[in-house]
């Protein structure tokens, strides 16, 4: 099959879909509360899935990713778009994710709901953040307001801190239990050990009060061993360069960080497509929430489809089970303390880092300011006093890399300088072996010293679990086909490619 026939073949599938799925639940894009509530109580709508979406969704971006799974949220039609909740408040107040959703509502003709969340993170098991400013209560309220007034049980996705939800479950247990179809959390190593992901790292306790919540759970590692992760990467030209004009330019904004308004850049342009391999990590699961199948596609291709009952299969479409989800009894284990590291000393003429655990809140991920989080702190010995320093660079495994000064690309440190060393601290990222580069300025000598040292497991969430129990309290995310990757790749092609035709 030539690539114009595939092309144009799977534009019939995904266009056969939409229609279907909008004819079956009365409306072009799943109906809002207002036609929900006017609609025939004869004629259920089987086949829209109320959802509210909880992301940390930046503009500028911090990772590209959530971009990405806001497309991917907008394409999938079965979701019926009950509100976005913008999560981690404190750095939303400085880089709202309003521009994308205004984007994405231009391009596929839906409105949606959107609220700030909570600024900092639980500090017991039982808070309500109640005490918080009321422009950080927006999310909890558009949660507790959402299942209250709707008819039907409603799905919770949440990417990025699980806080707002599990605040709002603090405060209503028993309307989250009566009116949550599931929750999906995208966080986490999945099975047994410590959850050492930045996910999680936002709000340590919220994650670990979720498990002990009784509500219907998903859980969707984002990494794990034997399987147990959603993360697969994306070419990014091959997926973008699919999409219409309008698409192609929302994926360029988000990406370019232009100084331009977001609704005429959509229209504005060519602009060149983004290049490379993009991670990403909530595709599958979006799939499974709105209650899409993968399948294998005659011209070799995969598409997540909604079941035949709702759309007749394209012939010679193949089940490709590409992920699966399984039951589970997932418990808190007791937290191990990291003892304090005793400072090192350097020898003459060298430097010697020691790490002193998460002291302190200086640093935002991208910015210079708090961001309600205890940041890691670094003490570094033996840096000589006379000597300017005109940059810092830290590297950590999984591509980390943090700078003092503003670069536009990298994760933000700040210093703190005395006497014969200086303290550094960063937003934590990854355990391992971290290396740090101090650049002396030229009027001092222009050189660099760096000097490494070791990041423990950070998370206070040790799981033990039990899969395939009887008497699960999570469903846990899989992905045993050892072409998970190439197969979401070409579905996240193929569901973009429907966006906004």
């Amino acid at each position: 099959m030539t690539l114009a026939r595939s092309t144009q073949f799977l534009r019939r599938v995904t266009a056969v879909a939409a229609l279907w799925v909008c004819l079956l639940c009365g409306h072009q894009n799943c109906p809002t509360r207002a036609v929900a509530a006017t609609a025939d109580p004869q004629t259920p709508h089987r086949h829209c899935v109320p959802i509210l979406y909880s992301t940390d969704l930046f503009h500028p971006h911090d990772d590209p990713d959530d971009h990405y799974d806001l497309a991917t949220l907008f394409a999938l039609e079965e979701f019926d778009l009950k509100g976005i909740i913008l999560d981690l408040g404190a750095t939303q107040k400085e880089r709202i994710g309003e521009p994308p959703i205004r984007q994405m509502e231009a391009i596929t003709r839906r409105e949606v709901a959107y609220a700030i969340g909570l600024s900092q993170p639980l500090r017991s098991a039982d808070d309500k953040k109640r005490d918080e400013p009321k422009e950080f209560q927006g999310g909890v309220e558009l949660i507790l307001s959402v299942l209250k007034e709707s008819p039907e049980k409603v799905v919770v996705f949440t990417t990025g801190s699980v806080r707002d939800v599990v605040a709002a479950f603090n405060r209503e247990p028993a309307l989250l239990r009566d009116r949550v179809s599931a929750v999906y959390f995208n966080a986490g190593r999945g099975p047994d050990g410590n959850q050492d992901e930045c996910n999680v790292n936002y709000d340590p306790v919220a994650y670990g009060r979720l498990f002990e919540s009784g509500l219907p759970l998903s859980w969707c590692p984002c990494f794990g061993g034997n399987g147990y992760a959603t993360f697969f990467k994306a070419d990014q030209e091959t997926v973008v360069g699919a999409c219409v004009e309008r698409v192609r330019n929302y994926f360029t904004f988000c990406l370019t960080k232009p100084d331009a308004d977001p609704l005429q850049f959509l229209d504005s342009g060519p602009h060149p497509l983004p290049t490379g391999g993009r991670s990403m990590w909530c595709t599958a699961p979006l799939f499974h929430a709105a209650g899409r199948s993968v399948y294998e596609l005659p011209n070799g291709e995969f598409a997540a489809l909604p079941p035949a009952t709702v759309t007749p299969l394209p012939p010679g479409a193949m089940p490709a089970p590409a992920f699966q989800f399984i039951p589970a009894v997932v418990r808190m284990a007791e937290a191990e303390t990291q003892p304090a590291q005793p400072s090192k000393t350097p020898k003459p003429g060298e430097v010697a880092a020691t790490y002193l655990g998460q002291t302190a809140d200086r640093v935002g991920t991208s910015s210079p300011a708090p961001d309600g989080r205890k940041d890691c702190c670094v003490r570094v010995l033996g840096v000589p006093a006379d000597k300017p320093i005109a940059n810092l660079v830290l590297t950590a495994p999984r591509e980390g890399r943090w700078e003092r000064d503003e670069t536009g690309r990298w994760w933000r440190l700040a210093c703190n300088r005395q006497s014969g060393g200086l303290d550094c601290y960063f937003s934590f990222w990854a355990a391992g072996e971290h290396s740090l580069k101090i650049c002396y300025a030229r009027e001092g000598d222009g050189s660099t010293q760096t000097v490494t040292f070791s990041v423990p497991d950070q998370s206070v969430v040790p799981l033990t679990t039990a899969i395939g129990a009887t008497n699960p309290n999570v469903r846990i995310f899989r992905a045993p086909h050892p072409g998970y990757g190439e197969i979401m790749a070409s579905c996240l092609k193929n569901v973009l490619l429907g966006l906004g035709r």
